[in-house]
């Protein structure tokens, strides 16, 4: 009404009919107290109190539609974002690998990955930070959901000159008496190696390292040795370095996705979901050449 000015015109606007289309007006108008028409036989115009009005309604409309068109970008997985929390091992080389190839597919998703320790990604995860995380630990069943991916074989590190180095693969106990260089303390690596490492009677050196790169700094000038995931040994790598698989039947590290329970993923992050499920079937690892 307030475009065309007329009654009429505005009831075929909206597929009623004239009477019909009036007696919105007068209902509206007495729902808000005021009026909002000034008309006669010839004119309608807004009252002040109908510009007021008019204004607001303007506004309602435009944040409905953005709020539409949002839904609809999301629905067709375009300008949205998915973001990932995951271990520094997995965010290196498996995970970017996984998200250039969706990417490929959806190159209107915005992709962000963050590479943190166990429990910063349990963290980021409960919090709503990230869509969702990969993890070796598959945190309180009563928050958050998880689906195991693969499991990724665990492989020594030693200096070159170490005689486990010569050894097609080794268990645990042959590790005793060599001194071992832990990860950090929140890394799911540190996590699962303290009670296999204890359990052989391997000694502890007193180092904790963040970087697997620090790890093998250390281990190449003959600091002691360690045990890292499969997908970590790339990292590990450098001249003066050893790595034998290690065939102890506890000997792997299990990689889930976690979600924050009861809590639906977007349509773009579902997606995301779907891929690495498949992408981690049947997953195994051959063994890392020395």
């Amino acid at each position: 009404l307030e475009e065309t000015r007329r009654f009429a015109v505005a009831a075929e606007r909206c597929h009623v009919s004239a009477s019909a289309f009036s007696q919105m007006i007068s209902r509206l108008e007495e729902q808000v107290g005021a009026r909002l028409f000034d008309r006669d036989t010839r004119n309608v115009a807004l009252t002040p109190e109908g510009e007021v009005f008019s204004q607001g309604a303007h506004r309602i409309a435009a944040e409905m539609d953005a709020s539409l068109s949002e839904l609809r970008d999301r629905a067709q997985r375009n300008v949205v974002r998915v973001s990932i929390a995951g271990p520094p091992s997995l965010a290196a080389s498996w995970l970017p690998q996984q998200m250039a190839s969706f990417r490929s597919d959806y190159p209107g998703i915005a992709m962000r990955l963050h590479d943190v320790v166990s429990d910063r990604c349990l963290e980021m995860v409960a919090r709503g930070e990230v869509d969702f995380g990969l993890n070796a630990q598959r945190g309180n069943v009563l928050e958050f959901e998880a689906q195991q991916l693969f499991n990724e074989h665990l492989y020594l590190i030693c200096p070159a000159g170490d005689p486990l180095a010569k050894s097609k693969s080794v268990r645990m106990k042959d590790l005793r008496h060599h001194e071992f260089i832990h990860s950090v303390r929140s890394g799911s690596v540190w996590q699962q190696m303290l009670p296999m490492v204890s359990a052989a009677g391997i000694r502890d050196s007193g180092l904790e390292v963040t970087q697997f790169a620090t790890m093998s700094g250390l281990i190449a000038n003959g600091f002691g040795i360690s045990v890292v995931p499969q997908f970590a040994v790339e990292l590990c790598r450098r001249p003066g370095i050893a790595v034998v698989p290690v065939t102890d039947t506890k000997a792997r590290r299990p990689i889930y996705m976690i979600k924050r329970k009861h809590r639906s993923l977007s349509v773009a992050a579902a997606e995301m979901w779907k891929r690495l499920a498949e992408a981690g079937k049947g997953l195994t690892a051959a063994p890392p050449r020395k």
